[in-house]
């Protein structure tokens, strides 16, 4: 039910209405469900490699969080064990070190809805720039092995917690993806990358 200002004003003229409206108001609010969403612009493909300074294939090593050094925020450190190089240089000791804001200290979490999340051992496709995942969630793709089909697939990225948009400013649904294989999205990303 929407009530404008006239309707509001015409039904609070008792007490005992102003009561029925609040509990009405707080009945109504309560069951409308909580969307945790990041509106961010939606990326293809081609976004996500031209907006990349590196794309590697990495095994998560360790996270990290700590607050700020104003007690603010927390950010964690993603330490990533480069396996592949799509694009950019690899350091010398085949490591990468991700920050991002969100994680846990001790019993305080900071949740950035969209953010891409890690856990050591995981292996995943990434698209970074100067160390951060572009596009948040978008810019990260789990990888795993099909032991039927003897091959990596990359999972498609994980948008569900962010809200598209397209260029224009519109709402634009993510379409949903199925796993690729590892080697076409190879092909894919270095033909775009012009390797």
């Amino acid at each position: 039910m929407v009530l404008t200002n006239a309707t509001v004003v015409t039904r609070m003229t008792s007490p005992r209405r102003l009561i029925q409206w609040l509990a009405l108001t707080v009945c109504a609010l309560a069951a409308v469900p909580v969307a945790m969403a990041t509106l961010m612009r939606a990326m293809d493909l081609p976004e996500l490699t031209a907006s990349a300074d590196q794309i590697v294939v990495g095994d998560v090593l360790s996270t990290e969080s700590a607050w700020d050094s104003g007690h603010r925020n927390i950010y964690s450190t993603i330490e990533i064990s480069v396996q592949e190089s799509w694009k950019g240089a690899t350091p010398g000791d085949g490591r990468i070190r991700i920050r991002q804001l969100g994680g846990t200290v001790g019993d305080i979490e900071m949740t950035v809805h969209g953010m891409a999340r890690f856990a050591p051992g995981e292996r995943a496709l990434l698209f970074l720039h100067q160390a951060r995942v572009v596009g948040m969630g978008q810019g990260k793709r789990a990888v795993h092995w099909d032991s039927a089909g003897k091959r990596w697939l990359a999972d498609a990225p994980d948008g569900a917690s962010v809200g598209g948009v397209d260029v224009k400013g519109k709402p634009r649904t993510a379409e949903s993806e199925a796993p690729e294989t590892l080697v076409r999205l190879r092909e894919r990303v270095r033909a775009l990358v012009g390797r």
